[in-house]
């Protein structure tokens, strides 16, 4: 990957390319600790929400482009589409093995899998393929900009177990990669800037609200919900010093612009870092 400074996003985001990595995980019950991000209970159960949403999202993230892809004439863009789709299904995979982990942890990791493919089947059934690739480019700004955060904040992924860091990092470039092709798309298929900005609003809400309910459940069944230790480490998560919320905020706002482009921040240092640590993968 050549970086070139005072490029444009669009010149960016044209000369990306973006592989496919067959990664080797392997989550062992009986030599990973429960608690996998440096013993604190909320940050890994929140992780572990994020893992249980993640296989059939991607799934319905590579439906919304695909289903778009007939009316793409751009052919750079044509080729990222397909590196877009085979990373969304590697991730998928990969996390759902992770999940069958979580299942023999005792959490309800299939059951809530299950609930999602419902729901996604659901929106597929009633919501309008522009609706679903609009909210397909909100929830990649969201993964992009937290990926940002996994890459570029050492302390977000300080005292993580190895195994757990090697997937995230992994899943957060690959984010990173990617993180415009279904934006791209959707502007280039005819998506107009409302549609995308009220997308993102009620992505916001479900987001949050979905992330919170699945995390509560895992609390719940470890006996932590109402745990004052537990609520304290999620305040220091999300608004302490060097938090979350501090980190991805403007980022995060930058989408309501109608001039924004997920590029418009520059992050591609970071994804070479990776690669220059010479990460061990299979390219398909």
């Amino acid at each position: 990957m050549t970086i070139t400074k005072k490029q444009t996003a669009l010149e960016i985001s044209a000369q990306m390319d973006i592989p496919g990595r067959k990664m080797e995980f392997e989550f062992d019950l009986d030599s990973l600790p429960r608690y996998w991000h440096s013993g604190d209970i909320f940050k890994t159960t929140y992780m572990n929400a994020l893992s249980c949403l993640f296989p059939e999202g991607e799934r319905m993230f590579i439906d919304a482009v695909r289903d778009h892809k007939h009316l793409v004439k751009d052919e750079k863009l044509l080729q990222q589409i397909k590196g877009f789709i085979k990373q969304e299904a590697i991730h998928g995979h990969e996390h759902a093995q992770f999940n069958k982990y979580l299942d023999k942890q005792g959490y309800p990791a299939s059951k809530v899998e299950a609930f999602e493919k419902r729901e996604k089947a659901w929106m597929k059934k009633i919501m309008p393929a522009r609706t679903r690739l609009a909210i397909t480019s909100a929830v990649e700004h969201f993964t992009a900009i937290m990926a940002d955060d996994i890459l570029n904040n050492p302390a977000s992924t300080e005292g993580m177990d190895e195994e757990f860091k090697a997937l995230w990092k992994w899943h957060a470039v690959e984010e990173t990669e990617h993180k415009a092709v279904a934006f791209d798309v959707y502007q280039q298929t005819g998506g107009g800037y409302f549609q995308r900005v009220i997308a993102m609003f009620m992505v916001t809400i479900m987001f949050c609200m979905k992330v919170s309910t699945v995390q509560a459940i895992f609390l719940w069944k470890d006996g932590k919900l109402f745990s004052p230790k537990v609520w304290w480490q999620g305040i220091k998560m999300y608004f302490g010093k060097n938090s979350l919320i501090k980190n991805i905020w403007r980022n995060y706002i930058d989408y309501y612009r109608p001039s924004f482009h997920p590029w418009d921040h520059d992050n591609r240092e970071l994804l070479q870092e990776w690669i220059d640590k010479g990460q061990s993968y299979k390219t398909v």
